[in-house]
């Protein structure tokens, strides 16, 4: 039985459990795709190259982490699991995304409101290097879901890459219908719109009824994964905020040290984020705060602490946090 799929999605594997926002370096991101059968398979010079476009063009990156392991090898392990979820490529450049040590981020999107992911395959286990997890629903985003599906894949000693063996699956019409046509087809004489016109121009049809009412409307592929190592880090839960700017207007100016030195002495509003009026990030607020404020913008003082100028977290352990995280943020 064929099931749906989107061959411009990347998966990454990640094999160790990581706290919020700690990165780790045991991981793979998927750095091709082959087509080898199906009837796609009778255009795969064809569609071979502008997949692999994709991927390079870091349209689509979809995580998988394997928790629970005991072999850092990745060899031999009896009891594995494997989560799901979208990934954000942190540096925003997908020309180092298969350099063996870029980082991703875990998109929040795949996580529950407690930061664990949505989807896990299990059962899973390895043995002599060989992968095999779930079944669970492979959501790849654009509202194609892979139900039921079991992840295999053949791991190198070390973790350095990963092959999947050939993955039977059925693409739809309709993600044929939403790519342009590309080049030469898209002008004269062909003057195509969509990618589907230039598979019929070859004699490739659908030949796959996914919904059931005797129309085909997909087309049989079978196709194979590669993957090379990379870094994962999953997003922080802590609020971001940018110190200095207590009344959350973007900026800290002179309104700031006055809205400060009013909440400590004459009984003003309380700040909405502590972190942003602990300008010296010393762990309390006092007058050191806002004199701080005013002797920078004022007598070339010191600036406040990171996070100055930018929102980003409180990259210090203290007693006072933000209650809610500012608006300008």
């Amino acid at each position: 039985m064929y099931r749906s799929a989107i061959l411009t999605s990347t998966l990454l594997l990640c094999w160790t459990p990581a706290d919020s926002g700690e990165p780790i370096d045991t991981a793979f991101v998927a750095s091709g795709v082959e087509v080898v059968g199906g009837e796609l398979g009778t255009v795969s010079d064809l569609l071979n190259p502008f997949l692999q476009s994709q991927f390079d063009a870091g349209l689509f990156r979809n995580l998988l982490e394997v928790q629970m392991l005991d072999d850092p090898l990745m060899q031999n392990d009896p009891e594995v699991e494997v989560a799901s979820f979208p990934g954000i490529d942190v540096d925003g450049d997908p020309t180092n995304d298969f350099d063996g040590d870029n980082l991703f981020e875990v998109d929040p999107l795949g996580l529950n409101a407690d930061g664990e992911p949505l989807t896990v395959f299990t059962p899973g286990s390895i043995t002599a290097g060989e992968l095999v997890a779930g079944p669970a629903d492979l959501d790849l985003g654009g509202g194609i879901i892979i139900p039921g599906a079991l992840l295999e894949g053949t791991i190198s000693m070390g973790g350095t890459n990963m092959v999947t063996p050939p993955i039977a699956a059925a693409i739809p019409v309709a993600v044929f219908d939403a790519i342009p046509a590309p080049a030469p087809f898209d002008g004269f004489p062909f003057n195509y719109d969509t990618l589907t016109q230039v598979l019929a121009f070859f004699g490739v049809n659908p030949d796959v009824d996914l919904d059931g009412d005797t129309v085909n409307d997909a087309y049989s592929v079978e196709f194979v994964l590669t993957f090379v190592s990379c870094q994962l880090v999953y997003p922080s839960s802590a609020p971001i905020f940018q110190r200095g700017d207590l009344n959350e207007d973007g900026a800290m100016d002179i309104a700031d040290g006055v809205n400060m030195l009013a909440y400590l002495f004459t009984g003003g509003a309380e700040p909405g984020c502590f972190d942003a009026a602990d300008t010296n990030d010393d762990g309390t607020l006092n007058i050191a705060d806002p004199i701080l404020i005013l002797d920078y913008l004022f007598t070339g003082g010191a600036p406040p602490a990171f996070p100055f100028g930018i929102c980003d977290i409180d990259p210090t352990a203290d007693s006072i946090d933000c209650a809610t995280e500012p608006g300008s943020c």
